[in-house]
C-alpha cells in the first residue's frame, strides 16, 4: 500500500486523474482492500456522521450571521476532508490546521 501511495506521490496526481494502466489497477485495487471494504467503511461511519454534522454547524453559523453560502465549496471542502481524514487522518480543506499545511508540504 505504501508503495502505491508513494508511486502517486511521485506522479503529483491523484488517482482520479491517472490514465487506465497497471498502476491505476494497483491504485484502485489498493483503495478497494485497504479504504472503502465493507468492513472499513463501517469502522468509519462516525467519521462520515462527524463530518456531515460539521458540515450542517458550519451552514447554520452562516445563515444565523446572514452570510452567504457557497454551497458548492462546502461540499468540496467536506468531501475532502472526509476522505483524507479517512485515509490520512488529517483535514486537508482546513487552511487554519498546521498539521494539514505539513501533509500538504510533504506532497508538495
Amino acid at each position: 500500500m505504501i508503495d502505491a501511495i508513494r508511486a502517486c506521490q511521485h506522479h503529483q496526481v491523484g488517482l482520479t486523474w491517472i490514465p487506465v494502466s497497471p498502476l491505476w489497477r494497483t491504485l484502485r485495487k489498493v483503495c478497494n482492500t485497504h479504504v472503502f471494504a465493507s468492513m472499513k467503511l463501517d469502522a468509519t461511519q462516525y467519521l462520515r456522521r462527524n463530518k456531515i454534522q460539521e458540515l450542517i454547524a458550519n451552514v447554520g453559523e452562516s445563515c444565523h450571521k446572514g452570510e452567504a453560502i457557497k454551497i458548492g465549496k462546502a461540499v468540496f471542502d467536506t468531501t475532502i476532508n472526509l476522505l483524507s481524514n479517512t485515509i490520512f487522518s488529517v483535514d486537508l480543506a482546513d487552511p487554519n490546521s498546521s498539521s494539514a499545511q505539513e501533509f500538504r508540504k510533504g506532497f508538495g
